[in-house]
């Protein structure tokens, strides 16, 4: 399958020639805080890749408690290019992810999480895509490593399809997606303002508000982790939502919509499945997570004095 390509409908700057890849340097940045119980399978999973040129894995430890480091070094000698960065200064995603792009030296940037597992030909197949486009989304694959309960409350989306859902421009998952440097360093990297959500959300808009496109790769593949626990899941999508109303705040000039009336119609959704909390744990699973995003609404909206419910 082929690569497609979105683009955002504001002028900027054309985007840059294709790079040549092949004899370059690639930096995969794994951003890690207490990930003891899922990132050594993570790490194998990098160890197995099968991309033939030269790449290096810059893991960022965010300030672990729980062992993680000593995890990362234990793989030194499956990956030559491993380096354990330590970035506990401040605690957040963007932070760690800015982190390693400092300290990394390739060409390309790809951006993997800790708790997931890459295909084999990820790096391949993100290489491949960065030689084409100038910033990346590959295939998130949720079906491997979930229940259906967890499945319920984040379906899969198809393959070859970027990210959306604030009726605005598309954008790439963290957990999978990648940068050519020179465009990461024009846009300044990842926004640290938002710490736990969104992060990636901000970055691609802003790559494709500056004409950047972003190419989606259907055959760059991350099985993608998700939570499994019911209070989990509610602090997370809390957390999601906490940080939307920032978003508006920092894009509604670029034409980000209220969302005033896809609010409202939530909110009716929620008290009409109220009876969802004792029909199953599927259905409990997805009412609280719609709840807990709605709720981090609320609060985001009086953190930054916006209205974005």
């Amino acid at each position: 399958m082929t690569a497609q390509a979105t683009t955002a409908t504001t002028a900027g700057p054309a985007a840059d020639p294709p790079v040549r890849t092949g004899p370059g340097l690639v930096s995969v940045i794994m951003p890690a805080r207490n990930g003891a119980a899922t990132i050594g399978a993570q790490l194998a999973a990098l160890a197995r890749q099968t991309y033939p040129g030269r790449w290096e894995l810059v893991v960022v430890d965010n300030g672990s408690t729980d062992g993680t480091p000593e995890l990362v070094a234990a793989f030194a000698d499956r990956l030559p290019g491993l380096r354990l960065h330590r970035a506990g200064a401040r605690a957040g995603t963007s932070y760690a992810r800015n982190e390693g792009c400092r300290v990394s030296r390739g060409e390309l940037l790809l951006f993997c999480d800790q708790d997931d597992v890459v295909a084999p030909d990820w790096v391949a197949g993100m290489v491949r895509g960065l030689a084409e486009f100038p910033a990346v989304g590959g295939h998130v694959e949720r079906r491997l490593l979930n229940d259906d309960v967890s499945l319920a409350t984040r379906p899969e989306k198809p393959a070859g399809s970027l990210q959306s859902g604030f009726d605005f421009l598309p954008y790439a998952l963290g957990a999978n997606c990648g940068v050519r440097r020179t465009v990461f360093e024009e846009l300044g990297g990842f926004d640290p303002a938002y710490r736990y959500g969104s992060d990636e959300v901000s970055f691609f808009w802003r790559a494709q508000l500056a004409g950047y496109p972003i190419g989606a790769l259907p055959d760059a593949v991350v099985h993608y982790r998700l939570r499994r626990r019911l209070p989990e899941m509610a602090r997370q999508y809390y957390s999601y939502g906490l940080s939307h109303p920032r978003l508006y705040r920092d894009f509604a000039a670029a034409g980000l919509p209220r969302s005033v009336r896809p609010a409202a119609r939530e909110w009716r959704w929620l008290l009409r499945h109220l009876p969802d909390l004792v029909r199953s744990r599927k259905a409990r699973a997805v009412w609280v997570t719609r709840c807990a995003m709605r709720c981090g609404r609320i609060v985001g909206s009086l953190r930054n004095r916006v209205v974005f419910p």
